[in-house]
């Protein structure tokens, strides 16, 4: 008597793949369009499933592994928007005393021509559009794939008394409650990729050789 080990046929399902019988998952806000969706194939295409179980836990192998890359992407988010704010503020404060200095000007040049210092009102007031402007196209060079391009921004930064380091230790030191989440999710999750895969990888050792075994 002959005993079948080969490994199930999904066209016996009517299914080009086991995959099919997964439910398909909808696009989530904030992720990059379509990244998903390229995440998954290729992951599948390099876990290979060739069961039905098989598929299932590889499906939950890469909802771990997407899900720590969304995470540390949200971390990473956050302190990119600390630095941002710090380089904003830093701009603003170099315009600012720009302003005033130019307002000193001003006001001597009135109290010259014989104006009362109770009489003076400011011709116009601080503007923080410019600055924010200018931090706009900073940080757009910051973010740059261009070294070149990337090391000016920093130039331009160290010169208005900060330091590129210095502001993403301050980031990681002092990132709020959001990036904290995301950083203490991590290590959770590193630790459940570690136990689905290692389950993953004995349940493919554990795969029928193809062929059929002669009893007698």
């Amino acid at each position: 008597m002959a005993q079948d080990l080969s490994l199930p046929d999904p066209n016996r399902f009517n299914l080009s793949s086991f995959a099919d019988m997964l439910p398909a998952r909808d696009p989530i806000v904030g992720e990059d369009p379509g990244s998903f969706q390229s995440f998954h194939d290729g992951m599948m295409r390099s876990l290979a499933p060739l069961t039905p179980y098989e598929c299932v836990i590889a499906e939950n192998l890469i909802a771990i592994e997407w899900e720590l890359l969304q995470h540390r992407r949200m971390r990473d988010a956050g302190l990119r928007r600390h630095i941002q704010t710090a380089i904003r503020d830093a701009l603003r404060s170099y315009y600012e005393d720009l302003y005033n200095s130019e307002m000193d000007v001003e006001y001597d040049k009135f109290i010259e021509e014989g104006g009362e210092r109770d009489d003076w009102d400011e011709p116009y007031e601080f503007d923080p559009a410019p600055a924010d402007k200018h931090a706009e196209h900073l940080w757009k060079m910051c973010l740059s794939g261009d070294p070149g391009e990337q090391e000016t921004a920093y130039g331009e930064i160290a010169k208005l008394g900060l330091d590129p380091l210095a502001l993403l230790g301050e980031a990681h030191r002092s990132y709020g409650a959001s990036v904290k989440y995301h950083e203490e999710k991590l290590p959770d999750l590193e630790r459940r990729r570690r136990e689905v895969r290692r389950d993953y990888d004995l349940l493919q050792n554990a795969r029928p050789v193809e062929g059929t075994v002669i009893e007698g």
